[in-house]
């Protein structure tokens, strides 16, 4: 499993130009808002998520949003969705929890896990992620994530995801 420094030098070896900065560590997204980082770009919650069938999605959507499973199962076309376990993301992607982020696909060399981002951020010019470790965070322009996935064949799909209805 590829880790921190060595996903840095690959993204810096294919060219993928990204600013990088080192902070404490983080474990959730209410850890991560409060973070104050010089880095501009979209802050995006990152989510695996399986169903009965052994379907696996990384979902990622905006910082503030609470995603509706049962609509979100629909739009993928499957019956049921729900978390994976800690112990599923580490032996997949290499990560622990807080750290995932469509980064750490370069982890999943099965291509067993299907990407999926929310449209709604589909106008963000540049994204906020960590690069497989928490104490991280890198911002990255969408042609140059979309470019290093294209390169480890993790192209996304992008799909509306609806939000949870609150009450």
């Amino acid at each position: 499993m590829i880790e921190r420094d060595e996903l840095l030098e690959l993204l810096e070896r294919q060219n993928v130009a990204f600013e990088c900065e080192y902070h404490e560590q983080v474990l959730n997204m209410a850890e991560s808002g409060a973070l104050e980082l010089s880095l501009d770009g979209a802050r995006c919650k990152n989510l695996l998520l399986q169903d009965k069938q052994g379907g696996l999605y990384l979902v990622v959507t905006t910082a503030h949003k609470s995603l509706d499973l049962s609509a979100v199962a629909r739009t993928l076309n499957s019956k049921r969705l729900s978390f994976a376990s800690a112990d599923c993301l580490f032996d997949l992607l290499g990560v622990r929890p807080g750290s995932l982020s469509p980064l750490a696909l370069v982890n999943d060399r099965a291509h067993g896990v299907r990407l999926v981002i929310d449209n709604d951020l589909a106008h963000e010019p540049v994204f906020l992620f960590h690069p497989l470790d928490s104490t991280v965070t890198i911002a990255l322009s969408r042609r140059g994530l979309e470019d290093f996935l294209q390169s480890m064949g993790h192209a996304p799909s992008w799909h509306t995801l609806e939000a949870r209805q609150a009450g």
